[in-house]
């Protein structure tokens, strides 16, 4: 089944939160497109990693490559969004797990993974092109780790 980026008959939270698994499903879909689609593609978009902090598209895009290389599964729960009627801005919150092999450990007995849980603090804008609610900030915000940090830090 194709991964559509647009989604018929979706509530405004639902939206909102469908920027969410759209990111996720496309980084472990290997499905860049549909990852971008949840992404504000400029330069004031934002991600921090604990003491990391990447701004602007351009070096977020990077950043990513070395995920996409991976064999991921990201598992979201608790999701919590603020919006208001009408607005065109938004949050949400989230738990995750978030597994990461490389490709050629992928089906192997011993574990190769490294695996964060982490609390996801994510700010929003509806983007008056598509009408598609976009990833500005991204806060990952790691609990613990278990696994070889090499996987996704090299």
């Amino acid at each position: 089944m194709a991964n559509p980026v647009t989604l018929t008959a979706l509530s405004p939270r639902e939206a909102v939160a469908d920027a969410l698994y759209r990111c996720i499903l496309g980084i472990d879909s290997n499905n860049r497109d549909l990852f971008e689609s949840a992404c504000l593609k400029n330069e004031s978009m934002t991600v921090v990693a604990g003491p990391i902090t990447i701004e602007g598209w351009t070096a977020i895009s990077e950043f990513f490559l070395r995920v996409f290389v991976l064999v991921t599964t990201h598992i979201t729960s608790n999701i919590r969004i603020e919006l208001k009627d009408g607005a065109d801005t938004a949050s949400l919150t989230a738990h995750a797990l978030a597994y990461h092999v490389r490709p050629d450990d992928a089906l192997k007995p011993e574990d190769t993974s490294y695996t964060a849980s982490c609390l996801y603090f994510i700010d929003l804008v509806k983007d008056s092109n598509d009408g598609l609610w976009k990833i500005k900030k991204w806060e990952i915000n790691v609990l613990w780790t278990t696994g070889d940090r090499a996987v996704v830090h090299g």
